[in-house]
């Protein structure tokens, strides 16, 4: 019995999913208590037939700071990674990134944080047909260094503008896109 750990993307009525470091994002019957949106958990994944049940979950994290700074830009991430992250593809780098951000606890992270992080996590589940103009140096940091937000530099004003399109135009692809409830954290409209 191997345990895993996973970060609770979605959970309705008893079924799950999940995006685990070495499995990816996995659907999962889950009949306990415990697995909070958006928390970090051990857990073990069992077969069952052609259906994957979740048992023996420890709960290792919950981001409180996070949600309670910004519950929209939790919620964005989660779903984003829902929509994007194909079921059974690993995306260890999506996973260690998510799980760095939920160590941010020191300051509240600035909305320019916030887009470079959303660029890199899409960038590493190969959501782009190019990538954003801006700096070189700037996007080397952004998807080069583990996840350290103090770190992140400041972009001009141009940059940050072709950042937002770029976002949005990623975003914009999904063809589930209109189901979306988080969409308006790029927009700034309600």
């Amino acid at each position: 019995m191997d345990f895993e750990r996973a970060i609770v993307l979605c959970r309705k009525e008893h079924l799950c999913t999940l995006l685990t470091r070495n499995r990816g994002v996995v659907r999962v019957a889950a009949y306990q208590t415990g697995l909070i949106l958006g928390s970090l958990i051990r857990c073990t994944l069992c077969k069952s037939g052609n259906r994957c049940a979740v048992q023996n979950v420890e709960l290792l994290e919950v981001p409180f700071v996070l949600a309670r700074d910004d519950l929209l830009f939790l919620h964005h991430i989660l779903e984003l990674c829902r929509a994007f992250i194909p079921q059974g593809a690993r995306a260890p780098e999506v996973f260690d990134a998510v799980c760095a951000l939920y160590a941010q606890r020191t300051c509240r992270l600035s909305n320019l944080c916030k887009k470079l992080f959303l660029c890199r996590l899409l960038i590493c589940v190969g959501l782009y047909d190019s990538l954003p103009k801006i700096d070189a140096a700037v996007l080397e940091t952004v998807l080069t260094l583990p996840v350290d937000m103090a770190r992140w530099s400041t972009i001009d004003l141009d940059s940050q503008q072709e950042l937002d399109a770029w976002l949005l135009a990623c975003v914009a692809g999904h063809p589930q896109v209109e189901h979306f409830n988080t969409v308006h954290f790029l927009t700034g409209r309600r």
